[in-house]
């Protein structure tokens, strides 16, 4: 076989490198030479100079398209032609091995056309954070404030399975995966010993490069926590090595690993969408790259003459939303903003593994100085939201004449500009020095979370005795929800936002004190205020655990049983028929006491008060009551033989679960079976007492009433008994279903080249629809994705004549009229009347 003459015979301009512009050249260097096809001493030097050639090629595509891809997203989001079709090109290429060179030249190619017109190219890379590779910040340091000992104690009840042990006389291995363009965060301590570490970072793509993070032999890290931080761009894997061979005891290790998107410039996508809002009306308008360099060139202006101060207040006014929206870390911002402000000036080249940057290295000066306005700008956009926050939750008191809060609202100069505003407003630098983005962020989150201010505050839980019952009700919940996921998850996210709460929820004697207890909360980070979103997202759990009287061995598992007794339902909702999950949930629901008093009017009694009581619903996924079943379970050993009654509740409550599983699996059988009247329908059962005596027993043993145990046994059997007599007559309807068609399939064989399911449908098609019975439309809806069909005869008449056809067509019988005329016809004739039984349907 000829190599040479099989390469020349193809078309030569595919083997000249795709032409690059100066500054594609400045990112990723050294450019590739053209392939050379002519020069040719022997065979074999000619086919490893050609595969050297194509491989720098291919090393030099991989490059360019692990940087520009992000570019390429960012302009397919703001809606620039093409970049949608080659944004997925560049995903298929770099997740597809059997792309090869002369495809990803294409796409390369492409790529470089659609960049061409921006100016500054560098400098757009640098803010949409896709320059680097892979940037250690920090190799890995022992941290002298944070003991071990102390700090796997927090693991134990946060992070309970991040832990290994490592056996004496070997080498362990622990991989955690790493998603792309993270800013990783790691922190590892032992038990009882010092360990031999070794941290290792592994890419998935580049043939799988490995950076070594840290190692080191005997490492105190069962004194102090080892912590590390790197940034990549690709996904990977974090190898955490322990070296015991040397030694004879066992070493657990616990860690724990932190992954955060890697950070953007919010200021730069802030003051672009701004622009972008002015010049461009239409959100889903196609525009050109051309049009979109000119208005990044604009923006690229803005942001300079916003370094420089000379940008007005007025002219950042929309600016005000991304810093009350956005958790805005000045410092970085500005750093992020400063590098590469002008393409013309080039004077430091920072190397990162495979790409050079470019920037420009602001002074300390300079960066101080615009930190300086703009955090004082931060505070000013968040006055309002500050104040807000204060008469939502009445933090001050109602005779309190505070003078500052008057003046900040009446600040409203914004004609000054950005460098002028140190002046201006001197008074919002001093009283919110010392409150940082994220303390802001926090202002911002408890608003939106209101709900979990007020719950903490109606609980009184910052009070001596509050805070004494809130450290026995987490103690209590934390052993309780070892083994229950979510309520353990929940719980932990309350722990947290007790303590951030607190400012809100005490009273201030003046704004300055408002101030500095919100600038008293140091140690929380930035993802602690999603611990405040949980809470705010189950607030009605969290108030059912505080509902509970005095923390009375606050057991979650049985104060449930109590409720589902009380006011428990089952709904059983069947959906296959739509292509979606089936499935059931328990609802029930509490009465709490409104603190607010009601006066009655035109009354004798004025000081007379009625106290309005309100229904809290809860209800549990198919998830939760198999944790509630699993709780229950333990309950039941621990339970003292005293406490029979709650023995006699617990296990007739697991019997009537038990039950209730039951009658939804058989409900599944007869839909998955196709019986037609078990299609898109919703069952809904009574599990507790209607009768009231239940609730009447529990109120009386309350009050150390004596009762009879025979009488509780005989109350509680009730419902389980009335749900076994619905779990025998489904039983007895699947098997009939199954009956009657095994006995029409052999007196019609047509049948028989149907499966359930599609008998079925040919049923539900046959039915005539009614105000009650609407499964047939629903159905079509389905199957035609129309939202007209209810309530519309002569649309839901033709789809159905075109599945009546499509599954008589499927028969592929020979000399069968399958005319629409016919076939309506036919549908005239077979008809089926709505709610007839299920042998007068097959």
């Amino acid at each position: 076989m000829d190599i040479r003459k099989i390469i020349t015979s193809v078309n030569p301009q595919q083997y000249k490198f795709p032409p690059t512009t100066q500054k594609i050249e400045f990112i990723i260097s050294p450019i590739p030479k053209d392939i050379n096809i002519i020069e040719i001493d022997t065979k074999e030097q000619y086919v490893q100079q050609f595969i050297e050639q194509a491989n720098a090629w291919l090393r030099w595509f991989d490059k360019f398209l692990l940087v520009f891809i992000h570019v390429v997203e960012w302009l397919k989001n703001w809606n620039v032609d093409g970049t949608a079709q080659l944004f997925n090109d560049i995903c298929t290429t770099r997740n597809n091995s059997s792309i090869n060179m002369i495809q990803m030249k294409a796409i390369v190619e492409r790529t470089l056309k659609l960049l061409r017109p921006f100016n500054d190219l560098q400098r757009l890379c640098y803010l949409v954070n896709c320059l680097t590779s892979f940037q250690l910040i920090d190799s890995g340091t022992l941290n002298n404030q944070i003991i071990s000992e102390n700090y796997i104690r927090e693991l134990k009840r946060f992070q309970p399975n991040n832990s290994f042990t490592v056996n004496a006389r070997h080498i362990f291995k622990h991989i955690i995966p790493i998603n792309d363009r993270q800013s990783v965060q790691w922190c590892i301590a032992s038990e009882k010993h010092p360990c031999n570490i070794q941290i290792e970072y592994q890419t998935s793509e580049l043939n799988d490069d490995t950076q070594v993070l840290f190692c080191k032999e005997k490492i105190s890290i069962d004194k102090h926590i080892l912590q590390g931080e790197f940034e990549t761009q690709e996904a990977g894997q974090l190898i955490i090595i322990i070296n015991n061979q040397q030694f004879q005891a066992p070493r657990t290790i616990w860690y724990r690993i932190t992954q955060i998107t890697l950070s953007t410039s919010h200021l730069f996508h802030g003051i672009f969408n701004m622009f972008y809002q002015q010049y461009y009306t239409q959100s889903i308008r196609i525009i050109k790259e051309g049009e979109l360099s000119q208005l990044l060139d604009k923006v690229f202006t803005f942001i300079d003459n916003l370094l420089n101060g000379t940008v007005s207040l007025r002219d950042m006014t929309d600016l005000k939303t991304v810093f009350c929206d956005k958790n805005i870390h000045v410092r970085e911002e500005v750093k992020k903003l400063f590098t590469n402000r002008s393409s013309d000036e080039r004077a430091i080249r920072k190397q990162s593994s495979f790409v050079n940057t470019t920037m420009n290295s602001p002074t300390e000066k300079e960066i101080e100085q615009v930190c300086e306005w703009l955090q004082i700008y931060q505070y000013y956009s968040n006055i309002n939201i500050i104040i807000n926050c204060i008469e939502t939750f009445d933090i001050l008191p109602i005779d309190c004449d505070d003078q500052l809060i008057g003046h900040l609202k009446r600040l409203c100069d914004e004609n000054c500009s950005l460098k002028e505003i140190t002046r201006t407003y001197e008074i919002v630098k001093r009283q919110f020095q010392n409150l940082s983005s994220q303390h802001l962020h926090l202002i911002k989150m408890a608003l939106e979370c209101s709900n979990v201010v007020q719950m903490m505050k109606k609980s009184d839980l910052y009070s001596s005795h509050g805070r004494r019952r809130f450290q026995e009700l987490r103690d209590n919940l934390t052993t309780q929800f070892q083994l229950q996921e979510r309520n353990n998850m929940i719980l932990n996210s309350w722990i947290i936002a007790y303590a951030l709460c607190e400012p809100f929820v005490l009273k201030a004697n003046n704004f300055d004190e408002f101030v500095n207890r919100i600038a008293g909360l140091s140690n929380f980070e930035e993802n602690s205020l999603n611990h405040m979103q949980i809470v705010n997202e189950n607030v009605q759990i969290v108030n059912m655990w505080l509902s509970a009287e005095e923390t009375t061995v606050l057991d979650n598992a049985l104060i449930t049983m109590e409720h589902l007794y009380k006011t428990g339902k089952v709904k059983i909702c069947l959906r296959r028929l739509m292509n979606e999950q089936s499935y059931f949930e328990m609802i029930y629901s509490i009465d709490k006491i409104k603190s607010e008093p009601l006066h009655r009017n035109n009354s004798e009694h004025d000081d007379c008060e009625q106290y309005k009581s309100e229904k809290l619903k809860f209800t549990l996924s198919m998830s939760d009551i198999d944790d509630h079943k699993r709780q229950l379970t333990f309950c039941n050993v621990d339970l003292q033989e005293n406490m029979f009654y709650r023995k006699i509740l617990l296990n007739e409550q697991l019997k009537l679960l038990k039950i209730v599983e039951n009658i939804y699996l058989i409900l599944i059988k007869l839909e998955m079976n196709g019986h037609p009247d078990y299609q898109l329908r919703e069952e809904n059962y009574e599990i507790h007492d209607r009768t009231g005596e239940i609730d009447t027993i529990l109120s009386d043993l309350r009050k150390d009433h004596r009762i009879r145990e025979d009488r509780l046994k005989r109350i509680v059997k009730t419902r389980t008994e009335n749900l076994e007599l619905i779990y025998r007559a489904l039983e007895t309807a699947y098997k009939m279903w199954i009956k009657n068609l095994e006995r029409y399939r052999q007196d019609s064989r047509l049948l028989n080249l149907f499966s359930n399911r599609q008998i079925m449908i040919l049923i539900i098609l046959l039915t005539t629809s009614t105000t009650q019975n609407q499964i047939k439309c629903h159905f079509l809806e389905k199957f035609s994705l129309s939202k007209d069909v209810i309530n519309n005869k002569e649309k839901e008449l033709k789809l159905t004549i075109q599945c009546l056809t499509h599954y008589l067509r499927s028969l592929k019988m020979h000399d069968c009229d399958l005319s629409e005329t016919n076939i309506l016809h036919l549908y005239e004739t077979y008809k089926i009347p709505s709610n007839s039984n299920v042998e007068t349907s097959l």
